[in-house]
């Protein structure tokens, strides 16, 4: 397991701590998932990110790493300079790209690709992006909300009122995404929602080697532990007590002022 920790600050009137984890899980030899944590150090935003890597043969954790790279560095060049949610639009296809032209050029890459969800934030307001089946989720004192919503074709189907949601949890299928950045498909376009972030909320984003094995009521007691880093480790934890039978990465970001 690998773990993080950053605060963003505003002495007297801002404050959010985040702190993520990442772990192979039990029945992988290799972790193709990938985190980053970004503080608001004078650059206007603070953010969280998790990539979940595909294709197999160590391909999978190259475009989660090429994912988080782009995505980091597109931000800082461009923040500022068009909305926000065109802003994580344009990163978002800048990653797929990067991992296309890497497949490109290396023929044992083919089918290189990854999922992807960030949260970033500015001040008291955050948006989330998303593409595949990587998921955001809130913890308030109502409870817990999920933000995202997966980009799978079992999805679909719940959308379309074809089958239910407990149906959808069983589904053979439920693995199969229909977004991804990479992976020569052209399908990395995120979809983009805004929030506010209250004071007490506590923010996840997540892969699905954690939300596929705990239950929500089993997220929302873990995340809301009175330490963030704490709370990390403890998903990662109990995934793996579960079986964890795929990689494991959470991300906790919390507002405390």
């Amino acid at each position: 397991m690998y773990k993080l920790f950053k605060r963003t600050h505003h002495p007297g009137t801002f404050e959010v701590q985040m702190a993520g984890a990442c772990d192979p899980g039990r029945s992988r030899d290799h972790n193709e998932d990938a985190i980053a944590i970004q503080e608001d150090d004078g650059r206007g935003y603070y953010l969280a990110l998790v990539c979940d890597g595909m294709g197999g043969h160590n391909a999978g954790e190259v475009a989660s790493a090429l994912a988080v790279e782009a995505i980091l560095g597109y931000l800082e060049q461009h923040f500022g300079q068009v909305d926000n949610e065109a802003l994580l639009s344009q990163a978002f296809h800048q990653a797929s790209d990067a991992i296309d032209e890497h497949a490109e050029a290396n023929p044992d890459a083919q089918g290189l690709g990854c999922t992807c969800v960030m949260i970033m934030g500015v001040r008291n307001r955050i948006w989330v992006a998303w593409a595949g089946d990587s998921r955001a989720y809130a913890v308030t004192e109502e409870g817990i909300f999920q933000l995202s919503t997966d980009h799978t074709v079992v999805q679909e189907l719940v959308d379309q009122q074809l089958i239910t949601p407990e149906q959808a949890a069983v589904h053979p299928y439920r693995g199969r995404i229909s977004r991804c950045l990479g992976h020569g498909k052209k399908k990395g376009a995120p979809t983009i929602r805004e929030f506010e972030f209250p004071l007490g909320t506590n923010l996840m984003v997540c892969s699905d080697g954690l939300s596929d094995v705990l239950r929500v009521e089993e997220l929302e007691a873990l995340v809301g532990q009175r330490d963030v880093r704490s709370s990390a480790r403890r998903l990662i934890e109990a995934a793996n007590g579960a079986g964890g039978p795929d990689n494991i990465s959470a991300i906790i970001m919390r507002r405390v002022v």
